[in-house]
């Protein structure tokens, strides 16, 4: 019995060690010409889709640092937020217009303002008022249905 154990545990060894199977890709590095590379890695990065779900995750913890009065906290993810969109405009040219208008020329300095002043009521106002332009950036993005709204659990152990 042992030994048809110890044969069985072999036969799976090897038919496992043999599948070819790797976590190792060379999806980039075997890639023929710099062109294709490139294109390759544009792929990745995406539009401005992917810079929205770093906003997102960094909204997340501006929320719950204003509401911890962690005001450095909350201005470090605020300064996280513009670079992420700023980042996603250059991906995606097309969102700058609405990008600039909404947030990054007028709500993201109000807000820092807000931060610096310290006073919990100017700084919840000029939350509320970011949060409402980011949905007012999305309707006119023709993205509506995208509706930002407070978040309910930290994404982040972090106070």
């Amino acid at each position: 019995m042992k030994v048809l154990l110890l044969l069985s545990i072999i036969f799976f060894s090897n038919l496992l060690a043999e599948n070819n199977y790797s976590t190792k890709s060379n999806w980039l590095l075997n890639t023929k010409s710099d062109e294709e590379k490139f294109k390759k890695i544009q792929k990745q990065f995406r539009g401005f889709d992917l810079a929205m779900v770093e906003v997102g995750y960094r909204f997340n913890t501006l929320f719950f640092a204003i509401k911890d009065k962690n005001y450095d906290l909350a201005q470090y993810q605020l300064d996280k937020i513009k670079k992420a969109i700023n980042n996603g405009t250059i991906r995606r040219e097309k969102r700058r217009k609405n990008s600039e208008l909404m947030f990054l020329n007028n709500q993201y300095p109000a807000l820092t303002k807000a931060l610096s002043s310290k006073d919990a009521k100017t700084i919840e106002k000029e939350y509320e008022n970011t949060k409402q332009l980011c949905n007012a950036c999305h309707a006119a993005e023709r993205v509506p249905f995208i509706h930002v709204t407070d978040p309910v659990y930290r994404w982040l152990p972090v106070k």
